[in-house]
């Protein structure tokens, strides 16, 4: 882990340093994906309109799982880049990209696609983000895979916690691992085989609610009571809607015209 890096004589945190390079990635990748389906200008303007809906989503979720968390201290429109859920975020930039789709007669399927990639390459420097500011972590292990997080180490040496009950699960890792090779694998195949419209938006959406539905038992000792009730709820429903809607793109394609 590297919580600071030390670039030109000054010192930057990693955490809001990668989160500053996935926000750039999403949008130089977006606008250059989109550039077959919408003018330039909305090319532009949709990525950032995308990822400052994303921002919200994510506190206004954390804020809902975590409600104790916040008060006159740390109210909920604080501008402060953390407390913030992930799948908050890719929920509601999603619904804020097909609102902006319908309002302005845009092929939603189409666009959502081109933005596939960036989101990819996003999520998986946000989480490399995450992983070298030593945040995230997951529930204790005696795994060999498990790591210690030196962002931990100080509340272990006031508990006097032992060596043997300082590893975590290092689950910001495995989500970075997973979600370059998704979009990877991806990629190749979409070089092979021209897919409906929405099949790569939907078939990545699905990878991603996937990976963390089968990562979420080695976080969940970490997360508030709401959020252990909602997270084992959410991704299935999630799951199974992009399972329909793939069916139903791939049906649709396949109709005689």
């Amino acid at each position: 882990m590297l919580p600071v890096l030390h670039l030109f004589g000054r010192s930057l945190s990693s955490y809001l340093l990668m989160a500053a390079a996935a926000g750039v990635l999403f949008w130089s990748l977006s606008a250059c994906a989109m550039k077959r389906d919408i003018p330039s200008r909305m090319r532009i303007l949709l990525p950032p309109a995308v990822i400052l809906s994303a921002l919200f989503g994510a506190r206004l979720l954390h804020a809902a799982l975590n409600p104790g968390r916040y008060g006159e201290n740390y109210p909920v429109w604080s501008l402060r880049y953390d407390r913030l859920s992930l799948m908050g975020g890719l929920i509601l930039g999603t619904l804020v990209l097909y609102a902006v789709c319908r309002e302005l007669d845009l092929p939603f399927f189409r666009v959502s696609d081109d933005l596939t990639a960036g989101t990819g390459i996003a999520l998986t420097v946000l989480k490399a983000g995450c992983f070298l500011n030593g945040c995230c972590a997951g529930s204790q292990t005696a795994s060999r895979l498990g790591m210690v997080f030196p962002a931990h180490e100080v509340v272990y040496d006031l508990l006097n916690t032992p060596p043997e009950a300082r590893r975590v699960w290092p689950v910001q890792l495995f989500e970075c691992v997973a979600y370059l090779a998704g979009i990877i694998v991806l990629l190749l195949l979409r070089k092979k085989k021209q897919w409906p419209e929405g099949v790569p938006f939907l078939a990545y959406a699905g990878w991603v609610c996937a990976v963390r539905f089968a990562l979420y038992p080695l976080r969940a000792a970490v997360y508030s009571m709401p959020a252990k009730v909602f997270y084992p709820l959410l991704y299935p429903i999630l799951l199974a809607a992009c399972a329909a809607l793939l069916i139903r793109q791939i049906r649709r394609e396949r109709r005689p015209r």
